[in-house]
Order: structure tokens, then sequence, then C-alpha cells
């Protein structure tokens, strides 16, 4: 396992953790796979592309790993990816730049989160056909899921009639944002496109505050995680929506599943918190996660990442607490924009969120 456990995103990584760990429990108190207790071998990146390359070097030369969980973010994957293709070893985690999406070039990297084009359909549908703005502006992190996010909310509000956008970037763990935000505001926008990850999130919400410029700021799922509405305050999370999974929302209309509200009531009790206060949404991914490399593992009958790519590029319809995956051999993003809707940045309800207007 390779994920950001500390720096700017750690505490998405630890939730990312959490949620594997729970996995693996349940996997070898059940017998393990093949007969055989899966040993899960831990490695922090800090978010660190240099650090993820290190690792998992370490882990396919000295430790024997063929199969690999992780990355958090997609700096790190893209560092360990040619490596990985190189060695063969097999990789599944949640990067989401395009490219990452690959697999003629990365044929055994594996992504559970929607990647940077399909977020873009989402999100920028909500703000032009439901929001109905007007004139909107783009906020990123000068990282590679920004970048790709970037060109991929340009690609699609071009579609729509609007070009050339408002587009400010910010480095990970800057320390101010107050340009970018007054830059956006003075040119007139009335809806940000976020692709900002926790404390950058609420740097740039903090921002927004102080410049008293109250617009809607949508984006990535990170933004309903605590780091983010504790750091912000619920205040100035008003007019703040995130893209969330469809089993993880709920509404008066569509109530959570019982395989995720079983997951949520496995996870409270984990974490001896009841109600959960944070969003369970990156805990559910791994915890999908696990399992889905158990069901590749068990249908390969081997832990040769070749083969583990392949049998994995068979699932349909596998359903998780998280989402109903399903991989193909020229699709390795385990997602469809189907299992994806919009949510109140701050409506958690015990580690679900209250889908947001529209839906």
């Amino acid at each position: 396992m390779i994920l950001s456990l500390s720096g700017s995103i750690g505490a998405i990584g630890v939730n990312m953790q959490t949620g594997l760990r729970m996995a693996i429990e349940e996997i070898n108190s059940a017998g393990g796979i093949m007969g055989r207790k899966v040993e899960l071998i831990e490695r922090d990146d800090a978010g660190d592309p240099t650090k993820a390359r290190t690792a998992a070097e370490e882990l396919v030369e000295k430790q024997g790993v063929s199969l690999i969980i992780g990355t958090t973010i997609s700096s790190p994957a893209l560092a360990i990816a040619p490596y990985a293709t190189e060695r063969k070893a097999f990789m599944l985690g949640s990067p989401s730049a395009d490219q990452v999406n690959d697999p003629k070039q990365y044929p055994y990297l594996f992504t559970g989160t929607i990647i940077s084009s399909m977020q873009a359909q989402i999100v920028v549908k909500y703000v032009a056909e439901v929001m109905k703005a007007k004139k909107i502006g783009i906020l990123a992190e000068s990282t590679a899921y920004g970048n790709s996010t970037v060109a991929a909310y340009k690609a699609e509000l071009e579609k729509r009639g609007f070009t050339n956008p408002p587009t400010e970037q910010i480095p990970q763990g800057a320390q101010d944002a107050t340009l970018q935000v007054n830059n956006l505001k003075k040119a007139g926008v009335d809806a940000v496109l976020a692709a900002t990850l926790s404390m950058d999130s609420v740097r740039v919400l903090k921002a927004m505050q102080s410049a008293g410029w109250e617009v809607p700021y949508v984006g990535t799922s990170d933004l309903s995680s605590s780091v983010v509405i504790n750091g912000v305050g619920v205040d100035g999370m008003k007019r703040v929506y995130s893209y969330n999974q469809e089993r993880m929302s709920f509404s008066d209309k569509k109530p959570l599943t019982p395989k995720t509200r079983d997951f949520l009531d496995k996870l409270s009790k984990k974490l001896n918190q009841k109600p959960l206060k944070d969003s369970a949404q990156m805990h559910s991914l791994y915890y999908d996660l696990g399992y889905i490399l158990k069901w590749a593992v068990e249908k390969a009958q081997s832990t040769e990442g070749p083969k583990v790519a392949a049998a994995l590029e068979t699932m349909k319809d596998f359903e998780g607490a998280h989402a109903v995956w399903t991989f193909t051999k020229d699709n390795h993003v385990g997602l469809g924009l189907d299992d994806i809707v919009m949510a109140q940045s701050a409506g958690l309800k015990d580690g679900a969120f209250e889908m947001a207007p529209g839906y």
C-alpha cells in the first residue's frame, strides 16, 4: 500500500488507509485470499512523486510485492506507473488525472476514482444547467490532478459556449490564495469550478470569505471532508457543492442502499463514533478496493500483475458499498457517470451526504 498519510492531503490518505484495513481484516477473518492471509505492507508518500517512486521500488525489489494499492492522488501514481509497467506490478488506487486511464501505456494501472474529464462533465453540467451560471471561472492547484482538471473543465465549458474562462492556479500547499480569488472576483465570475484538495481548498474558501465574495464553489468530493468543513466553518460552506458517489448520497426520494448502510455501521463501530462526523467516501472507496483486489486475484488464481490485471478487466457490475464496479480492457476506470451526483458539501449526515438541489 502506498498512500499519502502525511503532508497537505494526509487526512485523505488516513481515511483511505482505515477503509482498506477494514477490508483486509474482514478478508483475513474469512480465510484470506486463495487460502492465504493478506499481509499489508504500508508506505507513506506524503503526496510526493519522488517518495512514491522510491517506495514502489523498495516494495517491488526488496519486499517482493507484485500488487500495490494506491496511490492517493495522481502525481505519485504517474511517477510510479512507468516503473510498474516495466516490472509488471499491478496498481489499483485513486488517481484521477486522465493520463492514468491509458491501458496501452499503463496496462497494470487501474483507478477507483472518476478521472478529470468525467469530473468535469458532471460539475460543468451542474453549474451550467442547474445553477445557470453566466460567467464561470476555474481555480485549481498546480499539480497533475489540477492541470488535468483545468483542461477538462475548459473542454466541457467550450462545448457549452463558455470560451476562455478566467483561470487561476495555486501551488499545492500555498499559504495564501488571496491573489487568485481577487483576480476571479474582478473578472466578474459568478461560479467557480474547483480543482483543489484538503487544506488548499480551506485557504481558497477562507480567502473568498475575507473578500466578501459569496459565489458557488463547485468541485471534488474532498470539499465535503471534515478537514475542509472544520477548516472553513459551516457558515462558509453554504454555497459549496461537490460531486459524490451516488451510493454515498441520499435524498428524500433515494435512501442509502442496505450494503452502504451496513458499511457505515461497521465504520461507526471501528471508529467508535456514532453518528459519523466525517465523510465516509474515502473509507468506502478503499474498503471496496480491498474486495476488488480479492476478486481479481481469485479470478486470476494468481498474484502475478499481468494475470490480475487481465482478470480485473472482466469485472462487471461488482456490487460494493461505494459503487457498482465495472472494468474493461479499454477502460481502467471502474466508475461511470451514472455513479456520481452532486451533493451539498456541508450536508453530512452519519457519513453520507444530502444531494444538492436539482436531484
